[in-house]
């Protein structure tokens, strides 16, 4: 086996893309899931956090899935997955999958058992096949097709969701049902999904949607990093004083780009340290080796590639967050602590503090054989005082629930709930506010049940680029 070129480092929170090789004395007409399993075994035993808990006798016979679930330490890792194509992964990591193009959220509608189960809208997908449909964020589907959906067979009928379906549609505001079918497109979703400036008397507040962090769509342009470099440059043009940034929906995705933007919104320098990388035993010892005792640090950066960036330099940042919040949306979070007020208004976040590999098949020959790709935690990330104590999640500063207020206002609303509080907690004067949404109580719907994002392993992941072995 000889390991090559780690590319991708991904969190999942972390994923960490790693582009990897393995050879085969016994040539690839004999290539099953023995040998699948042994490169399988090659790399959990060199790169897995909990290597030295992997077992000493293990069944290379199994099918790949099982064997790897076999190796991994159920005590504390709840996170480590391998799926059966790794191009697929790959593109999900990124923002490229096959779908409709709707977010949206469970919530149970009635008590009596089995309860009745409704999916919120929480948004539409730009110039996606759910776009051009009369679907809104604030709607919900009661029925896939034909099908009421309920507690018991939910999830079955999610899988429904795969293939061109049909919804049943509620809409609140407007007191009506309707059909709506969708068809599915490999569809490339820019984590850029609303950016807004608000003025209220002397304060300029700056707001911004970012549903998971990705540099480009995996074509090394750097589109979406410059984006967000574009917007935030606008923001310091004119003169924002105040930051609310919106991770409630965003899973995670590229710690380059989660670094970007924490370099944007604060005053840190280079010199400044962001996180610190903490891997097994074997690693930390071979990296320190060869890349000296600061190894294992990661700062703050100034520029992509030749741009500089723009830098607001503020002090305090809102943050918008619930259990869908997760991996670089943490990462965000726990390491702008050690140098800024991070008041956090929603919902507990999702906790995780570590990282995963995604290893693949290099060999283009043995890649008809073996297409297996696999996320095994490897890192675990702390800020720049050592703290990750998240594993439970952040908790909020100011309780917030979106489905408080439904029909949800739409995102950028001042009244959209979750907005709303964080602009009232940051000292925006009640005046501002609708009078009937300052009115509103708790619902009784809750926390969401489930998510779109539950549908794919990769949501809840973050990657690192040029990391080298």
């Amino acid at each position: 086996m000889n390991a090559k070129n780690i590319l991708l480092f991904c969190i999942i929170g972390f994923v960490v893309t790693v582009l990897q090789s393995c050879e085969d004395d016994n040539g690839s007409e004999d290539f099953g899931n023995n040998q699948i399993n042994e490169w399988i075994l090659d790399m959990m035993e060199t790169y897995y956090l909990w290597n030295e808990k992997i077992p000493s006798e293990t069944d290379k016979n199994l099918f790949p899935a099982d064997y790897f679930e076999s190796l991994i330490y159920k005590e504390e890792d709840k996170f480590s997955w391998i799926q059966e194509n790794f191009t697929e992964l790959m593109e999900s990591l990124v923002g490229i999958d096959t779908e409709p193009g709707y977010d949206f959220n469970l919530y149970a509608l009635t008590d009596k058992s089995p309860r009745l189960v409704g999916g919120f809208i929480t948004y539409v997908k730009p110039n996606s096949p759910a776009a051009a449909t009369n679907l809104r964020r604030g709607q919900y589907f009661t029925h896939i097709n034909g099908k009421e959906v309920n507690e018991e067979n939910y999830r079955t009928l999610l899988d429904e969701l795969n293939q061109p379906h049909k919804l049943t549609v509620v809409d609140l505001e407007k007191e009506t049902k309707q059909d709506i079918s969708f068809q599915l497109v490999k569809y490339e979703e820019n984590p850029l999904l609303l950016d807004s400036i608000y003025n209220f008397d002397d304060r300029k507040v700056g707001y911004l949607v970012y549903n998971f962090f990705s540099d480009d769509p995996g074509d090394g342009s750097l589109k979406y990093a410059k984006q967000l470099n574009d917007v935030f440059g606008k923001f310091k043009a004119r003169g924002i004083n105040e930051l609310v940034l919106d991770l409630r929906y965003n899973y995670g995705g590229s710690l380059s780009t989660a670094t970007k933007m924490s370099s944007m919104i604060s005053n840190c320098s280079t010199t400044d340290v962001f996180l610190h990388l903490q891997y097994n035993r074997l690693l930390n010892q071979y990296y320190e080796q060869v890349d000296g005792s600061d190894y294992n640090k990661l700062y703050f950066v100034n520029s992509i590639e030749s741009e500089a960036i723009n830098q607001l330099g503020l002090t305090t940042i809102y943050v918008l967050v619930t259990n869908r919040t997760a991996s670089a949306s943490e990462i965000v979070i726990n390491g702008l602590k050690p140098y800024a007020t991070v008041v956090l208004v929603g919902l507990t976040t999702y906790g995780k503090p570590f990282g995963s590999v995604t290893f693949y098949e290099e060999d283009e020959e043995k890649q008809q054989y073996n297409k297996w790709g696999m996320q095994p935690i490897v890192v675990r990330f702390t800020n720049s005082l050592n703290n990750a104590d998240y594993l439970d999640g952040f908790q909020p500063d100011v309780e917030s629930n979106e489905v408080d207020d439904v029909p949800f206002k739409q995102l950028g609303d001042i009244n959209e709930k979750m907005l709303r509080d964080a602009l009232i907690k940051m000292g925006i004067n009640k005046s501002w506010f609708s009078e009937s949404t300052l009115r509103s109580g708790k619902s009784a719907f809750g926390k969401p049940i489930w998510s779109s994002a539950d549908r794919k392993p990769v949501r809840r992941n973050t990657y690192i680029n040029d990391i080298k072995l």
